[in-house]
């Protein structure tokens, strides 16, 4: 029971772009009309009166035409005499209920969906949108940035320069189109890279010469040139830069500014993200290449035995999600059954 000396809700009273605060009391004299009151029965304010939207946890309110405004924290009476507030079904909407278990548990269910598949629409809007005068200039610039630091003229003697040409030649005329361009074959001495070979998004495939040096025989450098233009027929390089982006995109839509916790958080689960990409592209890649080495004539077995040869040269690996290729292994017996269906 209240201890005000008047009849009438009491609450506190605020004058016209004033803070200081009056005990008063809410007098409500017909629809959507009030008297203002304080505690001595001075009239504050009078005539017509509004409910303000309330705000969850805080108390409702009521402003008069002239500046004054009432609070009290006793919605349920103000609700009775003045009816509900602009806005309350939001404020009970955000009031502990159990279907805010259902809220939750659709929230999650979102961001996965978004991560399973608006992802993917990203990367697929964006690849389509990509001029192909784009991807050759990624690759213009990596190759530049790679001989300006690594890599040096190959060394090979011309002959052989020659003779992995031609392979490469043989490749590309039973290749899938390119999809940016030309394919081209570009030979660099890069000791830091070892035995190996890359392809950019462009349609440029480098090989280096420590693998022309490493694995001399025909059928194992179409098989890996295979492999290589099969990531670029597939558009794998392309695909991952713009996943990688497309992660940051959506968390910056969804939830606004990444803080530095949040981007160290996206940064590790991106890793991992790329790592199973990446495992799926090379076997992807193997089995395209296997196809490419077939066609042109040699013999696409040969990647068997090159990946027998990495294990060797790698011996024991960990896991295979810690890594961006698929266990040595597993790719020669995957391979391996390829091959075999082929039959």
């Amino acid at each position: 029971m209240s201890d005000f000396p008047f009849d009438g809700l009491p609450g506190a009273a605020y004058g016209p772009a004033s803070s200081r605060r009056h005990r008063a009391a809410l007098v409500v004299e017909g629809t959507g009309r009030a008297r203002l009151i304080d505690e001595t029965g001075v009239t504050l304010s009078t005539g017509e009166a509004r409910r303000e939207a309330r705000i969850a946890g805080g108390p409702s309110r009521v402003v008069f035409r002239d500046g004054w405004q009432f609070e009290s924290p006793d919605h349920g009476a103000l609700d009775a005499v003045l009816g509900p507030a602009c806005g309350d079904w939001l404020v009970k909407a955000e009031d502990w209920h159990p279907r805010l278990v259902a809220v939750v548990a659709g929230c999650l269910l979102g961001v996965w969906l978004i991560w399973r598949y608006g992802l993917d629409l990203l990367v697929a809007a964006a690849m389509a949108m990509t001029p192909p005068t784009l991807v050759s200039a990624i690759d213009r610039g990596n190759l530049a940035a790679m001989d300006g630091t690594l890599a040096e003229a190959t060394s090979l003697p011309a002959d052989r320069q020659a003779e992995i040409r031609a392979i490469f030649a043989d490749l590309v005329a039973a290749a899938p189109p390119p999809p940016y361009g030309a394919y081209r074959l570009e030979l660099r001495d890069i000791p830091r890279l070892g035995p190996n070979a890359l392809a950019l998004p462009g349609g440029t495939v480098v090989m280096t010469d420590d693998f022309a040096e490493t694995f001399s025989g025909d059928d194992i450098i179409a098989a890996v040139l295979g492999h290589e233009i099969a990531h670029v027929a597939e558009r794998h390089s392309l695909q991952q830069i713009y996943r990688a982006l497309s992660i940051y995109v959506l968390v910056a839509l969804i939830a606004g500014d990444v803080g530095p916790i949040l981007e160290d958080v996206l940064l590790e689960g991106n890793v991992l993200m790329s790592l199973a990409y990446s495992r799926h592209h090379e076997s992807e890649a193997d089995a395209v290449g296997v196809e490419i080495a077939a066609q042109a004539g040699y013999d696409p077995a040969a990647l068997i035995a090159f990946f027998e040869a990495l294990q060797d040269l790698a011996g024991p690996q960990g896991p295979a999600w810690r890594s961006t290729y698929p266990i040595f292994a597993d790719r020669a017996g995957a391979v391996e059954e390829l091959l075999s269906g082929r039959d």
